[in-house]
């Protein structure tokens, strides 16, 4: 199942935030926006990834949301913007549906 994992650490938490976005990366996590990981699991290791998530923000100011949309869903998402292809892990330039 794919992902989003959108985190919102303060500042003062520095360290909080680069260890986050590490144990991300070792989930397998690709980087999409500022503060936006894609990650692909199973069941097993998105349980895995919540209970690191967990611990890692444990005692700072940081909120993480877990965005897990179906693969109907997901297949919907449409990105418009100026990245280059390859920087990006969906496919830009098309709206909603086809539609735009």
């Amino acid at each position: 199942m794919k992902v989003y994992v959108i985190y919102d650490v303060h500042e003062e938490y520095e360290a909080v935030r680069n260890k986050l976005r590490e144990k991300l990366k070792d989930f397998g996590g690709i980087f999409v926006e500022y503060s936006v990981y894609l990650v692909d699991l199973n069941f097993k290791d998105l349980s895995k990834m919540l209970r690191v998530i967990r611990a890692v923000i444990k005692g700072s100011k940081a909120r993480v949301d877990i965005i897990m949309p179906c693969s109907k869903c997901f297949n919907n998402i449409r990105i418009i913007g100026i990245l280059e292809e390859d920087e990006s892990p969906r496919k830009k330039g098309r709206g909603l549906g086809g539609i735009l």
